[in-house]
C-alpha cells in the first residue's frame, strides 16, 4: 500500500530515468492519495519543452517514482498551477549556463513558491543535493521493482 499524502502539501517528486538521472516534478496533494503533477516535459518532442499539469494518484502512477518529499504547503484558494504555468521554459540567469531541463524548471518553481510563502528552503542547491541523495539511495531498489519512498523530514526545508 502506498504512503498517504497530506492534503494541501507540496511534494518534490523524482522519477527514475534509464540514463541515471531523474525526472523532476512537483505534486500538489488534494487528498491523501491524489493531486496534480506539475512539471516541464519534452516527451512529446525532445526539442520542445512544455508545462504539464497531470492528474496524480499514488496507486496508478505509471512512471517509476523513486521518492517524494514534503517541501511545503498551500492554502485551498492558492493558484499553484497558475504560478507555475507562468514560469518561462528557458534557463533563468541564476542557473546559467545549464541547458533547460525539468530539473532547471523545478529549481525555478521552488523559487517562485518560496516567494509566495509556500516553500521555506535554505537554498535551492541544498534542496537539490538532498533530494538527489535520497533518490540515489532508493533508485536501484525502484529499478528492481520495489516501492518509492515518502520523506517528511528534509533538512533543507522548514515545514
Amino acid at each position: 500500500m502506498p504512503p498517504k499524502l497530506t492534503p494541501h502539501a507540496i511534494y518534490a517528486a523524482l522519477y527514475w530515468r534509464a540514463d541515471g538521472k531523474y525526472h523532476w516534478a512537483l505534486i500538489i496533494a488534494k487528498t491523501t492519495t491524489a493531486g496534480q503533477k506539475l512539471h516541464a516535459t519534452n516527451l512529446d518532442n525532445p526539442v520542445i519543452w512544455r508545462y504539464a499539469n497531470d492528474d496524480f494518484d499514488v496507486s496508478t502512477e505509471w512512471k517509476p517514482l523513486v521518492i517524494m518529499a514534503h517541501i511545503g504547503s498551500f492554502t485551498p484558494d492558492a493558484d499553484v498551477d497558475g504560478l507555475l504555468r507562468a514560469i518561462p521554459l528557458v534557463t533563468p540567469e541564476c542557473d546559467a549556463p545549464h541547458p533547460f531541463t525539468c530539473r532547471i524548471w523545478f529549481r525555478e518553481a521552488v523559487r517562485v513558491l518560496g516567494k509566495h510563502g509556500m516553500v521555506n528552503y535554505r537554498s535551492v542547491d541544498a534542496l537539490e543535493r538532498e533530494l538527489t541523495s535520497l533518490a540515489d539511495e532508493n533508485g536501484n531498489a525502484v529499478a528492481l521493482g520495489r516501492s518509492w519512498k515518502l520523506h517528511d523530514d528534509l533538512s533543507s526545508v522548514q515545514l
